[in-house]
């Protein structure tokens, strides 16, 4: 999801509830000025009525969000949307009957909650129709557009694509139109460059006879990059299962999305991420200071350790405290010849290295490592955005650079202080191999939802405070 519709997105809340609002009070007036209609037999104030108002109307919110209405692509349906809206509205309103209609104590206007319903539908409609308007405007100015490629044959172009480059209130820029019958390693290397040089939202692949290996491999550069992969469908397969199915122009597109991770699930990921780990520099900042005391009263050098790290489709400096010998700590001279050396003793087969009884580790370090604590200062690249709570092993930028190529995939989301990998390394497979690794990384990243990270989270809290690892690391 775009920053734009993101924005879109979050203006619709307060929209909503004043419509809402609204629509409540023209009810409460109509209903007054219907009296010679149907006689008042209640007494209810404005400021009465009003309060229950303010309860029901973020009930009604949570409904929408939950019908999709706070996960919208610019490039939707209006009329769809629409729709979303009546059920919603009226879930809502037998969700409000179920409540206050039998108790006329608590609200005894039957009349007031039906025209509340009819007004709310009606407003929020209009409402979703100017900000669609407002949207639309902006796309035909070329604002928060969709960059797409497309993958057409080599010999027509479909209509689809057609009303695509006539109507930019669709949502769409084409970028480049690549034909089918190109070699796969031609086209790869057109879309790497298109990726590098401007960046690609979303590939079409309007033709359903691209060979298999092909439509595979662009498949694979997709997930690479986080891109989001549309195709005309015939008897096309696919292992994935995040499949949705969208219409552009009222054409059918099936959708593989790579991770809910997209739109509010990366919001929700940020915003616990900040909180938790603002919340643990506060409540562990003595704990942080007798650590570097520790570390600068047993051994000469500088309290913290740092070094590049995988991120994303980057780096940044990762900062831990020091646990080695500072002369014997990588990114020294005698250090990193003494690594080269010791890398011969790695026990795992792969690109990762792992050294039993390393003996780089100071006895602080050692103390350090296995209750985790040299890893606190990770909280602040949690809280600056650099890393998330839960997330892929972060890794060395030189191991990295050995699989980046093959596995892209695992680098579309922010690594993690703790994930499926650590805490399965931590109690059930210390030797966890970095295949596994991998396929764990891989499932977090297309099955992700928070109750998942809240999970994780817990778990690595239990074995921090009980078991162990069973491998000295």
């Amino acid at each position: 999801m775009k920053r734009s519709e993101l924005l879109f997105n979050l203006i619709s809340i307060p929209v909503d509830l004043l419509m809402m609002l609204i629509a409540g009070i023209v009810a409460f007036y109509l209903r007054v000025k219907l009296e010679n209609l149907r006689p008042i037999l209640f007494s209810l104030t404005f400021q009465s009525y009003f309060n229950i108002l303010l309860l029901t109307s973020p009930i009604i919110l949570v409904i929408l969000g939950l019908a999709g209405l706070y996960n919208l692509k610019g490039t939707r349906r209006i009329s769809s949307e629409l729709v979303k809206i009546i059920l919603a509205i009226s879930s809502g309103l037998l969700l409000v009957v179920i409540l206050f209609f039998f108790n006329q104590t608590v609200f005894p206007s039957r009349l007031i909650i039906l025209l509340t319903w009819g007004l709310t539908i009606v407003l929020i409609s209009i409402g979703r129709i100017l900000l669609f308007r407002l949207q639309v405007n902006l796309f035909r100015r070329g604002i928060g557009l969709h960059r797409l490629v497309v993958v057409e044959p080599p010999d027509k172009t479909y209509g689809l694509i057609k009303k695509i480059e006539k109507r930019p209130e669709l949502g769409f820029k084409i970028l480049a139109k690549l034909k089918s019958n190109s070699s796969t390693d031609q086209l790869i290397a057109e879309l790497e460059s298109l990726q590098r040089q401007v960046g690609i939202d979303e590939l079409l692949q309007s033709d359903p006879n691209v060979d298999p290996t092909t439509s595979a491999k662009i498949l694979q550069f997709c997930r690479d990059y986080g891109i989001r992969f549309n195709f005309v469908p015939n008897l096309f397969e696919t292992e994935t299962t995040n499949i949705a199915v969208e219409t552009i122009s009222g054409i059918p597109i099936i959708i593989l999305k790579g991770t809910p991770l997209e739109g509010w699930g990366a919001v929700v990921k940020r915003t616990l991420d900040i909180l938790i780990s603002g919340l643990a520099l506060i409540i562990l900042s003595p704990i942080l200071l007798i650590i570097a005391l520790m570390i600068k009263l047993t051994s000469k050098g500088p309290v913290f350790f740092h070094q590049p790290r995988a991120a994303g489709l980057g780096d940044f400096e990762c900062y831990k405290f020091r646990s080695m010998h500072h002369e014997m700590s990588e990114g020294t001279e005698s250090g990193d010849k003494m690594r080269e050396e010791i890398e011969k003793q790695n026990v795992r087969q792969g690109p990762f290295v792992k050294i039993k009884n390393d003996p780089r580790v100071t006895p602080v370090g050692k103390f350090l490592r296995k209750t985790k604590l040299d890893e606190l200062p990770q909280l602040w690249h949690i809280f600056v955005g650099q890393m998330s709570l839960v997330g892929p092993r972060v890794h060395m930028v030189k191991e990295v650079d050995h699989f980046r190529k093959d596995y892209k995939y695992l680098f579309i989301i922010k690594p993690g202080a703790t994930g499926l990998t650590q805490i399965t390394q931590a109690t059930d497979r210390p030797e966890l191999s970095w295949e596994e690794e991998i396929k764990l990384d891989e499932f977090y990243i297309e099955n992700w939802s928070i109750w998942l990270d809240l999970y994780i989270i817990l778990k690595t809290f239990l074995i921090l405070i009980g078991r162990k690892p069973k491998v000295d690391y």
